[in-house]
């Protein structure tokens, strides 16, 4: 009796999981589902780049070499000094905002660790500012309930002896000690990182450094590495890989060289089949805290934001803080614009997973047990949905409970009437209340299915 109901819970935690995770048909074997899984219900997290070397004048990392000398940029780095840095007020901003997670940097290409790393002199001890940001932030993330991350470039300008920031599509110089040395150098950076912080999330940048430098092999090592320190960690952006079946497309793969889930930049996408994350800026391109950047609209981060969930991703937005340490209030303001979308429309964004239906003009959906809700984009039509079976109950509007239309086929599926909205209703969201709990099984277009 007790082995068959060890069977059967097994196999029940087999198919809840495999339920959970239809979408992501192809993820890492070594990834762990349960955290996985609470990244993925997060939706939103907020970055922090504290880039210390910019100014506005100078500009950041990128500017190194051409046009800004390093010395000057190294300068500004040991002068920086944010004194009104405030972890809980910080992570409480976040929370407010909506965030589930954070990913806080640690170190941009110029190579400058916030942390007082042992293998690199070039680090926040040598300047006035001596608390902890990592140890604090990562604190104050348990505290209030947030998912923390770490930033961290493999492209370090100042350990490999670089003149000039190095460009993914050009000759880049061997690190002044050696491949070898440098695979080791990023190993004893992780490890602290790991060891002293203990992140849930590790999001790598500077991983486009080419074959000779640092190709997947690397980044399948390094992953394999994080495994064995702490296997649940999440990690991202560790090599740059291309899609098995389109070898000149760059994408996911699963064998760990890319992380256990894919991250864009300012790119939205449909529907993948691998687990994965947009990130972008306020104040894009700009991830530094400049008080002269063009900020994204309201109206482009909530978009970009509905595009990503509909597509079964997260949405990473950065804010750069002042050098004084806090965050710039005009950035707040903005990022908050967005949340003042999602607070109404909580139901249809957090702890749902994006589907059934594949985007198009009029929009996207995301579906939670019994419900799945639409994000309509075009208002004033008529879309037809096929529901393979399921019943509809009603549908309504998710902020005003008006009743929507809708009517059966003689196919079986449904025609649903959207009605008019001004143009200031951003995005409305219309829930469908079903008959029993939506199982995904494939991506279902207006006119019928298309598998992954």
């Amino acid at each position: 009796m007790a082995h068959k109901t060890i069977t059967c819970i097994v196999a029940f935690v087999a198919l809840y999981f495999n339920g959970l995770y239809a979408q992501d048909v192809y993820r890492n074997p070594e990834t762990d589902v349960r955290l996985l899984k609470k990244f993925q219900d997060a939706k939103l997290g907020m970055f922090v780049h504290w880039m210390v070397c910019y100014t506005p004048e100078t500009g950041d990392s990128w500017s190194i070499g051409d046009p800004t000398p390093k010395r000057v940029a190294d300068s500004i780095s040991f002068a920086w000094n944010p004194s009104n840095f405030n972890a809980k007020k910080i992570v409480g901003t976040a929370k407010r905002l909506g965030c589930k997670y954070m990913v806080v940097i640690s170190k941009h290409h110029d190579g400058f660790a916030i942390w007082p790393t042992q293998y690199s002199n070039f680090n926040v001890t040598r300047t006035a500012f001596k608390k902890d940001i990592l140890k604090e932030l990562g604190q104050e993330c348990k505290r209030q309930g947030l998912l923390f991350g770490i930033y961290y470039s493999i492209a370090d300008i100042d350990y490999c002896g670089w003149a000039k920031m190095a460009e993914a599509r050009a000759k880049i110089q061997t690190p002044a000690k050696g491949e070898d040395d440098f695979v080791q150098f990023n190993k004893n950076q992780v490890k602290e990182l790991i060891t002293n912080y203990n992140p849930d999330i590790l999001w790598f940048d500077g991983f486009w450094l080419g074959p000779d430098v640092w190709n997947p092999r690397m980044g399948k090592e390094l992953y394999d590495y994080i495994k064995s320190l702490k296997w649940s960690t999440l990690s991202t952006r560790l090599s740059v890989t291309y899609d098995p079946k389109d070898p000149g497309k760059q994408s996911f793969v699963n064998d760990g060289s890319a992380g256990d889930f894919y991250a864009i930049e300012a790119k939205t996408s449909s529907a993948p089949n691998y687990p994965w994350e947009g990130c972008t800026s306020v104040s894009y391109p700009v991830y530094a805290y400049d008080p002269n950047a063009k900020l994204h609209t309201a109206e482009e981060l909530i978009t970009t934001f509905d595009k990503t969930i509909c597509g079964n991703g997260n949405f990473l937005l950065n804010i750069g803080p002042k050098r004084t340490g806090e965050l710039p209030q005009k950035l707040v303001d903005r990022f908050g614009d967005l949340t003042k979308w999602i607070q109404p429309n909580a139901k249809a964004v957090y702890n749902t997973k994006g589907g059934p239906f594949i985007q198009d003009k009029w929009g996207g959906s995301t579906y939670r047990g019994n419900n799945i809700f639409l994000h309509i984009r075009e208002s004033d039509t008529l879309i037809t949905l096929n529901l393979n079976g399921y019943r509809i109950k009603n549908i309504h509007d998710i902020q005003t409970n008006q009743t929507i239309a809708f009517e059966k086929l003689q196919d079986g599926r449904y025609v649903v009437h959207i009605p008019p909205y001004p143009k200031e209703r951003m995005i409305p969201v219309l829930e469908i209340v079903l008959d029993r709990p939506y199982v995904f099984e494939e991506w279902v277009s207006m006119g019928g299915q298309v598998r992954p």
